[in-house]
């Protein structure tokens, strides 16, 4: 029980101790796969929009051939706070449209539903 004990602590040392070196690491990859909000989005959700601009869609058929296409867009939380979102899709999205979409962090954009401009936040209408 010792033995355990002590190999629990010193695996938590290195991994504090090691922690520090990689934050940044890892904060960057998943803002570079997911966007900012994978970072930004609470752990428990929060509702997010933003206004597909099919300029922006890279089609990137070797790197998934289900979701070819990779949008890396600005987005607003309902408060009107910018931030930013990738995410993959089967197909092109309605240039223009605007989407209501769910993230989490570390998860980036978890649902998505394309909605009208007169369902959008009262903040966001004055960003966008």
């Amino acid at each position: 029980m010792r033995n355990r004990m002590f190999a629990v602590v010193a695996l938590a040392c290195i991994l504090v101790g090691c922690g520090g070196c990689s934050t940044q690491g890892v904060a960057r990859q998943f803002a570079d796969e997911l966007g900012e909000v994978a970072l930004s989005a609470p752990p428990t959700g929060a509702t997010y929009y933003l206004q597909v601009d099919n300029a922006r869609v890279i089609e990137d058929a070797a790197g998934d051939v289900d979701m070819p296409y990779c949008y890396d867009l600005p987005a607003w939380s309902e408060d009107g706070a910018e931030t930013s979102v990738v995410f993959r899709t089967a197909r092109k999205l309605r240039d223009g449209a605007y989407l209501r979409f769910d993230a989490a962090l570390l998860r980036g954009m978890i649902s998505w539903e394309e909605v009208g401009y007169d369902e959008l936040p009262d903040a966001v209408r004055e960003v966008m």
